[in-house]
Parts: C-alpha cells; structure tokens; sequence
C-alpha cells in the first residue's frame, strides 16, 4: 500500500493525511451523540515498552535498510533539506533509528502541527478521570463565548476542527500570559462560524486545552507531565514557547490557571519521545504495566469524528486513514509544517517518525519516497 500527501494550509499550520490530495471543500457535522466517559480501566497484562530490535527478525533485509538509508542521505545531499531523521518501530522494537545532515537521533526538533495528537490525549485523560464529558459545551469552561456563534460548540468539537473556530484574527494573533487570557481573546478577536464544519484550526486544540486546564484545576503544562511525560518517560517534550510563567499572576495560579502554551502548535521532541508517544495508541492506551488512557478513550479518538474529504477523515487530535472497522480507523497520523510526520498503523504493528525542519513543502517528496520503501518492507500482519 502506498501512503500519498495532501496538504492544508491555515496560518503557519499544515497537517497532512496520506492518500489524499488538495483541500477538502465540505464536512460532515460532528457527531452529536454523548458517549459517557468512566474513569480509567486498570488493566492488568503489560503492554509492548520500545526497545531495541533486529530487524532480520522483522523480516527486513540489509538492502532493504540500505535503500532507506539511500533515500535520506541523497536528500541532503542534494539539498532538498538540511537535515532529516526517520524511526521505525515494529511490534515494540525499533528497527532503524537514523539521522542525516544537520539532524541528530536524540535531538528534540519542533513539532508545529504535529503537537495536536499529543495535547489532544492529554485532554482525553482528564475526560478519562470523568472532570469533564467530550459533550460539555465549550461555555461551561471558557464563559466568554456565550453569545457568540459558537456557543453550542462542545469540547470534542475542538478536537475535531468541527467547533467553527479558526485560526484568523482581528489585530493578529492574540498576546497572553495565560491559557484563560488567550481562551477570552479568541472570543472576542476571533472569527467565528457556526460549529459543525470541518475547518482545521490549531487554536481550537489550544481551547481545548484551556478546557482540561479548568476542569482539572492545574496547568495544562504540569498536566502534559504528570500524564504523559513522566509515566511515558518522554524526556525531551516540552513546550518549546509561551508566555512568561512569572507573569501569570498569583490569584490565577491559585486557580490552577498556567502560563500561555499552544497545545496545538508549540511542543518540541524527540524521535524516542514520538515513537513512545504512538505505541502506547497502538497499544490502546497502554504502555508497559502503565494505563495511560482506556481503550475506551483511544478508541474514541481514533474514530471517525469529522469528514475531511475523498475518504480522509479526523478524529480527536489525528488523522486518520483507509478502511475503518465500526467507524475506527487502523491507521492514526498527523504531520507538522516544519517537517515532521508520524503514523502508526496498527495492520503493521508500525510505527514510523520521520523528522525535518525544512518545511513539508521540501521534505514532501522525501517522506513519500520513506513511505513507499516502508510498506514495501514492512507487510500487513495475516
């Protein structure tokens, strides 16, 4: 099976769904159904942990690693980009970690777009521990759009770019200290459409946010670590701008309010982070003996929530891709404007990171030859 690259534009915001090209030009409205959340299930049977693997025993062949190798060597040598990296993962174990150019294996790089997965199942738990419903209105947490167009929008419409919530704004993006101050902002600067739509918005994922922030009284930073870096043991993801957290002022940290960070836009890190970060969704929210989500929650999230176009679909927080089973895809991905692109495809028992920080205007090319040699390497499971 061959992945191909479509590409939507909004703002500095780029997201990409293999086996689609060009903008869809309608959506179907989001699903008004309430699914009733319950807190996390404890299981009990050790989910797969990445660790080093052999890749004869995965089936692939010298050549086969040659050929990639191939592929991102020539695209710095011919300066398509600077640099480039690309991690394998194949039922847990990591079969080729390489980096090329400028790039190194362990350096975090910036992930644009490609934070959305994350803060969205940051978000998730927080539903998870039953704080707050998929189906709350967006008012219950952020007042200030009362009275507004969106006002009926609801908390998994944020996640789904259903929420009519764009990232276009009177006088520019709007300047913050805080998660609430910015979430206010956007009520007030931002243009508004009624929800329903598909419309790709990195500040609704940057609500939605704000919305686990107040439900869970504590910053959506400290809650990022406390529910996926530390218990996933990512040690280079981390917001890589913000506001100034001195800045937030003391009557709001006693809220539980944090300094201003862009859950849909501004995480760094690193090829091990991402990989760990998409196994545990291949997982089903397992990693180890570790329960980071229920099944339940990543189910959820990898189902169908919104029409993109020409069979391309988003659920909460990924894209997703090709035959679905009761509306639940087996392929999960999301891909950043700088250049990053990660999948996981659970037919394959894959997952596949593939950083630049060229732009995926330049590194599209690449990434779509890195995928044809992947599934040309890695078959689907029988």
């Amino acid at each position: 099976m061959r992945l191909r690259i479509g590409y939507w534009r909004t703002g500095l915001f780029l997201v990409v769904v293999p086996l689609f090209v060009g903008i869809g030009s309608a959506a179907n409205k989001t699903p008004t159904g309430k699914t009733q959340e319950k807190p996390r299930a404890v299981a009990t049977k050790p989910a797969p942990v990445l660790k080093p693997g052999n890749p004869t025993a995965h089936g692939l062949r010298a050549t086969d690693l040659e050929a990639l190798r191939a592929i991102l060597q020539n695209a710095v040598d011919d300066k398509t980009v600077p640099g480039i990296a690309l991690l394998l993962a194949h039922k847990g174990e990591v079969v080729f970690k390489e980096a090329f150019g400028d790039l190194k294996v362990d350096r975090p790089a910036r992930l644009a777009s490609d934070s959305k997965p994350i803060s969205a199942t940051v978000v998730m738990v927080v539903v998870d521990q039953g704080k707050m419903r998929l189906d709350d209105p967006v008012t219950k947490f952020i007042p200030e759009f009362k009275a507004t167009k969106v006002e009926k929008a609801t908390v998994r419409q944020l996640l789904c770019h259903g929420a009519g919530i764009g990232d276009e704004f009177s006088g520019g993006w709007p300047r913050a200290n805080t998660l609430a101050e910015f979430a206010a902002a956007v009520a007030t600067q931002g243009r508004l459409q009624a929800p329903g739509q598909y419309r790709y918005s990195t500040v609704g994922i940057d609500l939605a946010c704000r919305c686990a922030e107040k439900a869970a009284a504590k910053p959506f930073e400290a809650l990022l670590r406390e529910h996926l870096c530390e218990p996933l043991g990512l040690k280079n993801t981390r917001f890589a701008r913000g506001g100034e957290a001195k800045a937030v002022p003391k009557e709001a940290r006693e809220r539980g309010e944090g300094r201003y960070v862009s859950g849909g836009s501004g995480l760094s890190a690193s090829l091990e982070d991402m990989a760990a970060f998409y196994q545990m969704h291949l997982n089903g929210g397992r990693y180890g003996d570790k329960q980071i989500l229920s099944r339940k929650m990543v189910t959820e999230m990898h189902r169908n929530q919104v029409a993109v176009s020409r069979g391309a679909s988003y659920g909460l927080g990924f894209g997703l891709f090709g035959p679905t089973r009761d509306g639940v895809s087996r392929i999960f991905q999301h891909g950043g404007a700088l250049g990053t692109y990660c999948w996981a495809d659970e037919n394959r028992h894959l997952v596949a990171i593939f950083f630049s920080q060229a732009g995926l205007q330049k590194a599209g090319p690449v990434l779509k030859a890195v995928q044809k040699k992947v599934y040309e390497v890695v078959p689907p499971q029988r």
